[in-house]
């Protein structure tokens, strides 16, 4: 019995000790705001304009192609039947739309 206890505090205390190093980690590691240069992210250019796209919008050509039994809409699950367009162009073309970039 006692070594079932001796187990239970040897685990707490590596578990405590790890979550301290991770948050110590968290609190002195570098972020883009102490002056490091970071990557900036991809903007995709929309593919009628070129502007910059905010949504995905479906092709209309998947041989595989799906429609929603609620609104009838179509779509595909290949992402490869999806092109990027501005909130303009999204906003014109009837096909379903997929936010996010």
């Amino acid at each position: 019995m006692n070594s079932n206890l001796t187990l239970i505090v040897i685990l707490v205390t590596v578990i405590h000790v790890a979550v301290l190093a991770i948050m110590i980690w968290i609190r002195v590691r570098r972020t883009e705001g102490d002056g490091i240069t970071v990557a900036s992210p991809k903007v995709n250019p929309c593919a009628v304009c070129g502007e910059p796209a905010t949504d995905w919008v479906y092709d209309g050509l998947d041989p595989d192609e799906r429609h929603d039994p609620h609104t009838g809409k179509a779509w595909s699950a290949d992402m490869t039947h999806y092109r990027p367009v501005c909130a303009a162009h999204g906003a014109l073309d009837g096909q379903t739309a997929v936010s996010g970039g």
